[in-house]
């Protein structure tokens, strides 16, 4: 089984900004992929379906960012996904160009409070794919993380988001496989060619 978690928060107040491109992920593959309806368990919200040959369940906590980590935990527990390798996490980086996508594989939070947590409540060997989101104002304002990450994405990237959903889509059988180079590399191509 795989489990794909995006992070976000909660809530109508943020729903467009930046911290929340984890869950629009998520509701990207929700709906490209036709799971069925999200159900309400674990303090979120997940999805499970069978798909390139793997069980998958997507998970959007609603337990507010930085408390993130026991709903993974307490969903990891229920499906019996004792493997961290089985756990891959979506998330927001500042400190990545915007739409710039790293992968990494255990290791630090880097920083961010849903990762921090995630790791305080199931350890480090889980695999993040990290969707940049700084830009050209972060920049050149020199704005505080915590601050740029709860603004709304212009009009401009919003269109680049939705561009880059369907390339992640296109792609999400290598993440599946934990193909990750691949998988990196495909959405690459197909965002540039959508």
């Amino acid at each position: 089984m795989i489990i794909l978690v995006g992070l976000g928060n909660p809530g109508e107040k943020y729903k467009n900004t930046r911290h929340n491109i984890g869950f629009e992920i998520i509701d990207s593959i929700h709906n490209y992929f036709d799971f069925p309806k999200f159900k309400s368990k674990f303090d979120g919200l997940y999805s499970k379906k069978n798909l390139y040959k793997n069980n998958v369940v997507i998970f959007k906590p609603q337990s507010f960012m930085n408390l993130s980590g026991n709903p993974i935990m307490k969903l990891r527990n229920f499906f019996g996904v004792d493997n961290l390798s089985d756990l891959i996490i979506i998330h927001d980086d500042f400190d990545v160009s915007f739409l710039n996508i790293k992968i990494k594989s255990k290791g630090g939070h880097g920083g961010h409070n849903g990762i921090k947590d995630a790791i305080k409540f199931n350890g480090e060997f889980f695999h993040r794919v990290k969707l940049g989101i700084r830009n050209s104002k972060s920049h050149e304002n020199n704005m505080k993380a915590e601050n740029f990450v709860l603004e709304n994405f212009s009009n401009f990237e919003k269109k680049k988001i939705s561009k880059m959903k369907e390339s992640f889509n296109l792609s999400l059988r290598y993440l599946i496989e934990k193909n990750f180079s691949l998988f990196k590399k495909t959405v690459q191509e197909n965002f540039n060619g959508v």
